[in-house]
Parts: C-alpha cells; sequence; structure tokens
C-alpha cells in the first residue's frame, strides 16, 4: 500500500501528531509512505526520524493568493505523478482542499477533518467560502474522518457531504499496559506539588486565536485562590508578547510562560500538575485535553466544539464561552477540593484508556483503507 498524506502547516500541534502517528503505524505495517507539508517543522523532523518521505510544499498557506494556490496544487501533482499512491489522506483546509481538487477522485481518497474553515466565529465570508469548498471537495472524497461527533454534525448540518460519507474516529494517546506510553510512571498518581504546597496548573496550546489564554489569567487574578497556585502557560504564537503584559499588568507573578516545548517535557510538567485548564473561543478535539487525562489531570476547559465528548462531568469542569465568573468559580472549586481533583483525574485516565486508545484509532482507520 502506498499512502500520501497531506497536511498544511508543519508546526507541532494535534493534526500533525495525529499525522506523525499514523506515519509510524502504516510504516511499521509495511506501507510506503510520502508526507507533503509547509517546510522545516516539526513534523518534518518527524517523517525523517520515522524514515518516511517528505516533500515540502512552500506554497501552503490559507492565502487566497491565486498564484500560491497554483504552485501548491502544481507541487501536489508532481508527487502525485511521481508516488502514485493507492490512497491520498488529507489534513488541514488548504492542503484537505487543494489535494482534494488535485486528486479529483483518480485515486482514493480520504479528508479528516480535525475542525472546519467555517468554524463558528469565523467572518461571514470565510464561512461562505468555505462551506461551498468542503461541498465541491466532498464530491472527490471517498470517506471523511470526523474526530469527533461535534466536528460530523457540523460537517453534516451544512450538507458538505452525505451523511453515510461521514465517519467519526476519535483522537488517540498510545497506551501501554493500561497506561499512557508517553507518560507511564506516575500518571493517575498523587500529583506532586512545589515546596511551597501550591496547586500546580496547566495550560497548553498556541497562543493564538483560537485559543484564549487571557481568560484564565483574568479569571484568576479576580479570584481568592491566586496565591494558592502556580500556572504554566506552554505554547508560543503571536499573542505572546501581549500576554506577558497581560500578567505582569495583573501582578501575576505565579503564572510563567514556557514558550513552544517537546512534548516530552511537556509530559513532564503535566506529570507534575494537579489540573489541566484549556480557555479557547472554538475547538474540533483536542489532543492537549486528551493527554492532560491521560496524565490523571482533571480538566477545566471552556464547553465548545467536541470537549464535552471527552470532559464528561466526572472528569472536571466546563465552562461557558468568555464566561470569566464561571471559569473563577471553577477554578476555586477544584483548587480548594483535593479529594475531587484526585477523583476526576482518576476517572479522566480510565476514560482515555477506555474510550480513546491509540490501537482503537489505528484500528478503525486501517478498516477505511482497506475498504476503499
Amino acid at each position: 500500500m502506498k499512502i500520501f498524506y497531506l497536511i498544511t502547516k508543519s508546526e507541532l500541534g494535534g493534526a500533525q501528531t495525529h499525522v506523525v502517528q499514523l506515519c509510524n503505524y502504516f510504516k511499521n505495517k509495511g506501507a510506503n509512505i510520502a508526507v507533503m507539508s509547509y517546510p522545516g517543522g516539526w513534523l518534518e523532523d518527524e517523517a525523517k526520524k520515522i524514515g518516511v518521505k517528505f516533500f515540502s510544499n512552500a506554497y501552503f498557506s490559507n492565502s487566497p493568493n491565486p498564484l500560491k494556490i497554483w504552485l501548491a496544487a502544481k507541487e501536489i501533482k508532481k508527487v502525485l505523478d511521481n508516488f502514485k499512491p493507492n490512497i491520498v489522506h488529507c489534513h488541514g483546509s488548504a492542503a484537505g482542499v487543494l489535494g482534494r481538487l488535485v486528486v479529483r477522485g483518480k485515486v482514493k481518497t480520504i479528508f479528516t477533518a480535525h475542525g472546519w474553515s467555517f468554524n463558528k466565529g469565523v467572518q461571514l465570508w470565510q464561512k461562505m467560502f468555505g462551506v461551498v469548498s468542503e461541498k465541491i471537495c466532498g464530491l472527490y472524497t471517498a470517506k471523511i474522518i470526523a474526530v469527533c461527533n461535534f466536528v460530523k454534525d457540523y460537517g453534516v448540518k451544512y450538507h458538505v457531504a452525505a451523511p453515510d460519507k461521514f465517519m467519526v474516529i476519535f483522537n488517540g494517546i498510545e497506551v501501554v499496559d493500561g497506561r499512557s506510553f508517553d507518560f507511564p510512571a506516575k500518571a493517575g498518581s498523587l500529583r506532586m506539588t512545589s515546596s511551597q504546597n501550591k496547586i500546580k496548573l496547566v495550560f497548553v496550546g498556541r497562543l493564538a486565536a483560537p485559543k484564549d489564554p487571557f481568560l484564565l489569567v483574568k479569571a484568576l487574578a479576580d479570584s481568592n485562590i491566586k496565591d494558592k497556585i502556580e500556572l504554566n502557560i506552554i505554547g508560543s504564537g503571536p499573542q505572546e508578547g501581549l500576554l506577558l503584559d497581560k500578567i505582569k499588568s495583573l501582578g501575576l507573578a505565579q503564572v510563567k510562560l514556557l514558550g513552544a516545548l517537546p512534548r516530552t517535557q511537556v509530559f513532564d510538567i503535566l506529570s507534575q500538575s494537579d489540573i489541566f485548564v484549556l480557555t479557547t473561543d472554538w475547538e474540533g478535539f483536542p489532543y492537549a485535553i486528551l493527554e492532560a487525562m491521560s496524565c490523571g489531570l482533571p480538566v477545566i476547559a471552556t464547553d465548545v466544539g467536541g470537549i464535552s465528548e471527552a470532559v464528561t462531568a466526572d472528569i472536571g469542569i466546563l465552562v461557558k464561552k468568555g464566561n470569566v465568573g464561571e471559569l473563577k468559580i471553577a477554578l476555586e472549586k477544584l483548587v480548594l477540593d483535593s479529594e475531587m481533583r484526585q477523583r476526576m483525574g482518576k476517572a479522566a485516565q480510565e476514560k482515555v484508556l477506555r474510550d480513546f486508545s491509540l490501537n482503537k484509532m489505528f484500528l478503525e482507520t486501517e478498516k477505511i483503507y482497506e475498504k476503499i
């Protein structure tokens, strides 16, 4: 089997992690694999480590520039003609649209929707363009994999394809012997706290829309528990400078911006934390939450996208988007109740092991490949 993966960005993120996982699995199954993405990022490095072909496409972007679109399409066609895949599997809005339009069904094509370009919160013109593009591309797609029920239902609602063309395959976290592979030693155990016995909170996400760490620091500043906590914010992005200024203006010395970190370091920090927080304006089905749950962390998150499919009432607390008051109450509740944290953390890890294993994701994806 020859598989050609296309994904717009090469930077570290949930969709890129997903592609690396698939590459690793199917290469070990004997498949011949090629990946195309924007050059010079985490994904390119990981592809080379795994030993799969990586083709740069410097014209991949979300820009409507017709010259860039034409040049990007030309690069895709070049690899298609030379590599001659049996399956094309697209990820990301730009690569997903361009890839399917270039292939036009001549090779069996799958699209994994990690979210939609017409998600809630985008401008009206962008929404209309996204819906029309996806409807056209749906004609050339053998199967659309949605990473959660919310993503599937949203696509069906806007009629991007017939309902029977969709299949939900949840993102997966690798587990070995019933424990998180990425962090086997302390997952689900008692959390370690600092010498000041402060509760450690952690936020992981790119510092750009749709993530909203500003809401989190505002809620902390307004809360009665800010002196009892430490907050580590992991991630980088265009809003990093603004966020640092906001933290300083609120006098929150206990909040640290750690920048983008390798996954091994992220898991090290998760393992030593007490609560995971993700404030965001819209989402598909974020890996960061599953990774935190695999480490036995209770979750506080915004109730958007497919987050509620992972974070149920026994695992964490969901709050309304942009609601500082609800977030403040949720933080105070979990910070002050250690028994609740332990109970929710244990339930979180059990749910990952039961419902979101990487092996389950692989087997369900493999069934689709074999079927088409």
